[in-house]
C-alpha cells in the first residue's frame, strides 16, 4: 500500500495536478479537463486511479479530496514546491554555499516559487539588477543585507532615507566601516533619517552574499562552494518568497548590533 500511494502521487503529472487542483476545493470534471492537457479518456483513467486509491471521491457531479487525500496533498505540496525551485536551476543550486541559510528556512526553500537567475555581464558586474532598482523606487519597506561592498549602494541607501522609506540595512563590519569612512554624506543622511535602521553583523564565519526584500521583490545572492562571489542572484516576485526573505532578514537582525550613534 505504501508503494502504491507513492506511485499514485508522484509517477503521473496528471494525477499530481488533479490532487493539487482539488486542494482549492471541489471541482467538476469539465473544470479538470479545461486545466489539463490530454484526451478525456486519458484524464478519466487517472481520476479512476485516484478514486481506487481513496485519495479523491465523487459527490454531486464534483470531485474532492478525501480526508486521506487532504493529508497526503498537504504533505506533498512543500516537496513539489521545493523540487520545482531546485530542478529548474539545478546547476546553480548545486554550486551554491547554502550554509548561511538556517535549517528552518532551508526547509522552506520551496516558498521562493518561480525564480529567475540574474547573471550580469562584465560591464554591469557591480550594479544592482534593474528589477531591484525599479522596485526600490516604489517601495515603502526595504530590508537589505550586504557582506560585500556595492559601489552604487551608498547613493541608493541615502535616496531611500531622504524619501522616508522604512529602510533596514544589515552590513558586515568591513562593509560598514567603508560606508562610514568613505561615504560620509550618505552615511550621515541614513543615520539622521527617522525611518532608517542600520545594523552590523560581526560573525565573519557566515557569508551570505546579499539579500534585498521590497514590497514586491526578493533578491538573494550566495557565494559559491569555493568561497567566490560570482554576482549571480536569485530574484522572485512571489508573495511567499517575500515572507521567506523577511524571515531570513529577521534571523540575521536578531544576531546583529544596531548602530545608534552617527
Amino acid at each position: 500500500m505504501k508503494t502504491e500511494l507513492i506511485g499514485t502521487v508522484f509517477l503521473s503529472e496528471k494525477r499530481k495536478s488533479i490532487l493539487l487542483m482539488l486542494m482549492d476545493g471541489p471541482t467538476t470534471i469539465d473544470e479538470i479537463k479545461e486545466r489539463l492537457t490530454g484526451t478525456s479518456s486519458a484524464i478519466m483513467t487517472q481520476i479512476k486511479i485516484l478514486l481506487e486509491q481513496g485519495l479523491i471521491e465523487h459527490n454531486d457531479h464534483e470531485y474532492n479530496l478525501t480526508y486521506i487525500g487532504k493529508i497526503v496533498v498537504k504533505k506533498m505540496q512543500p516537496l513539489i514546491e521545493t523540487l520545482n525551485v531546485l530542478e529548474e536551476n539545478k546547476g546553480f543550486w548545486q554550486n551554491r554555499d547554502l550554509s548561511p541559510i538556517p535549517f528552518e528556512l532551508l526547509d522552506r526553500i520551496g516558498e521562493l516559487g518561480d525564480v529567475m537567475i540574474y547573471e550580469p555581464d562584465l560591464n554591469h558586474l557591480f550594479e544592482p539588477p534593474k528589477e531591484l532598482l525599479e522596485s526600490l523606487q516604489r517601495a515603502s519597506n526595504v530590508y537589505t543585507i550586504y557582506s560585500y561592498f556595492c559601489p552604487s549602494c551608498p547613493m541608493n541607501y541615502s535616496q531611500l532615507a531622504k524619501k522616508g522609506t522604512n529602510y533596514n540595512l544589515i552590513l558586515t563590519r568591513p562593509v560598514y566601516d567603508r560606508l562610514k569612512n568613505e561615504y560620509k554624506d550618505e552615511y550621515n543622511t541614513m543615520m539622521q533619517a527617522p525611518n532608517s535602521n542600520l545594523y552590523i553583523f560581526d560573525d565573519t564565519s557566515v557569508k551570505l552574499g546579499a539579500l534585498s526584500v521590497t514590497d514586491d521583490l526578493m533578491l538573494i545572492a550566495f557565494f559559491n562552494k569555493d568561497g567566490v562571489f560570482d554576482h549571480k542572484k536569485v530574484i522572485s516576485f512571489e508573495k511567499s518568497a517575500l515572507q521567506w526573505g523577511k524571515d531570513l532578514f529577521e534571523y540575521y537582525r536578531e544576531r546583529s548590533e544596531k548602530v545608534t550613534n552617527p
